[in-house]
């Protein structure tokens, strides 16, 4: 292994190739994708494996490896702006450039990487492609990779491929779809072509109280049937809008619906009228529009969100939310719980897991707590995070065997 780090050494230099404690790893930045492709023709060819990480890199260990060496490689230096094109609202990023650092770039043009939730942004571009997870989407613009136009990456062989940026009717077969949310196991995307918007000329909040979780859910889809498509939506249960909105009065069965709207003034309106018809058909009441700007405020980080935050979540589609929800409810009665990162496909359910005092649950119990929960959620219909469906696994192996045969890209993922 210390053979290995004083070739990778030599490629990308010394001090961008770090030990990683209590393992058979180093961690290696590369500082361009030809250095990424040497290190990768040099790891394979000495049989250590390549885990591909991103801007939020933590020293785990990989599920099995056992002890074969491994090349953690961070992007972490591959974070640069190649080309913005703001008449096509095209702009192609280097994979380790985050997605809040590129909105920084954007705003004073404005133009945005569209409403996705703040949180997923401090993530690396390459991350937010390449794994998969239920929180990249907005029911404005859809999910994160539907964004990607084109992405570059490098193969288990050292080859680099570049998928052309082009209508997609004169395409064909789509590489990068392939890239996307696979989890560095084909390639390590090195740059992304990104669609960009328009930041929008007007943003709209509005609060409602519902009379149960169960008709808020059914108005979040009804609004988004009638191609409603809000910028952000959350159903908060009364036991998690007591802990984060004190003095809201509300009984026990009823939930708070608030949602934010956005695009051209007219837009925005419309889209928070449809939201308000929706919830008014469910029996549904109009609520102090404070707590949607409290909302909004704490989603983007300018006024802290009280502790403790979420510790479970799954997601589900729109036949089976409600019973997913009332299904972890049951499971842990002290509970408190949301339901947001709506789209047509389902949305998401939080949880967070406290004890008669409102102080998070840890060790035994909350192991206990999740279990439960986990159980639950999947009894009635819902995926848990990093679950996902397995009926394509033999087309999956056989690509994965075609571009690696030797096993070398994140051989631990998606088993």
């Amino acid at each position: 292994m210390t053979d290995l780090a004083a070739a990778l050494g030599r490629l990308v230099g010394d001090e961008h190739v770090r030990p990683v404690p209590g393992q058979p790893a180093w961690l290696v930045t590369p500082a361009s994708p030809a250095e990424v492709a040497d290190v990768i023709r040099s790891s394979a060819d000495a049989g250590a494996a390549i885990v591909p990480v991103g801007a939020g890199y933590r020293a785990a260990r990989v599920r099995g490896l056992g002890e074969r060496p491994r090349i953690h490689l961070s992007t972490e230096r591959l974070d640069q702006v190649v080309q913005l094109d703001e008449t096509s609202l095209l702009c192609q990023v280097q994979a380790g450039l985050t997605g809040l650092a590129l909105e920084k770039i954007l705003a004073p043009r404005g133009l945005s990487l569209g409403d996705y939730p703040p949180g997923i942004l401090g993530s690396s571009i390459g991350g937010l492609i390449g794994v998969r997870t239920p929180g990249k989407s907005s029911a404005r613009h859809g999910f994160f990779e539907e964004a990607v136009a084109g992405v570059s990456a490098v193969l288990a062989d050292g080859r680099t491929v570049h998928t052309r940026v082009a209508p997609r009717r004169s395409t064909g077969p789509d590489l990068a779809r392939a890239l996307c949310g696979s989890e560095g196991t084909l390639g390590i995307i090195t740059a992304a072509t990104l669609r960009l918007h328009r930041r929008p000329e007007a943003r709209l909040v509005a609060a409602f109280l519902v009379p149960s979780v169960a008709a808020a859910i059914d108005a979040a889809f009804l609004a988004l049937r009638e191609e409603c498509a809000p910028a952000g939506l959350r159903i908060i249960d009364a036991a998690e809008v007591r802990a984060q909105f004190p003095g809201v009065a509300l009984g026990d069965s009823e939930a708070l619906l608030v949602a934010a709207t956005a695009g051209p003034t007219d837009l925005a309106a419309c889209d928070r009228d449809l939201i308000a018809s929706a919830v008014d058909a469910e029996g549904g009441r109009a609520a102090d529009v404070g707590l949607a700007e409290l909302w909004w405020r704490r989603r983007f980080g300018l006024e802290a969100t009280p502790e403790p935050g979420p510790m479970f979540q799954a997601s589900a589609g729109p036949g089976e939310l409600t019973a997913a929800y009332h299904a972890v409810r049951a499971a842990v009665p002290g509970a408190r719980l949301h339901v947001s990162r709506f789209d047509l496909d389902g949305a998401v359910v939080f949880a967070t897991f406290v004890d008669g005092s409102g102080a998070a649950l840890t060790g035994d119990a909350l192991a206990a707590a999740l279990t439960s929960a986990e159980a639950a959620a999947t009894r009635a219909g819902a995926w848990l995070l990093g679950a996902r469906p397995t009926a394509l696994d033999p087309y999956l192996a056989a690509l994965r065997a075609e571009l690696d045969p030797r096993g070398v890209m994140n051989p631990g993922a998606l088993q």
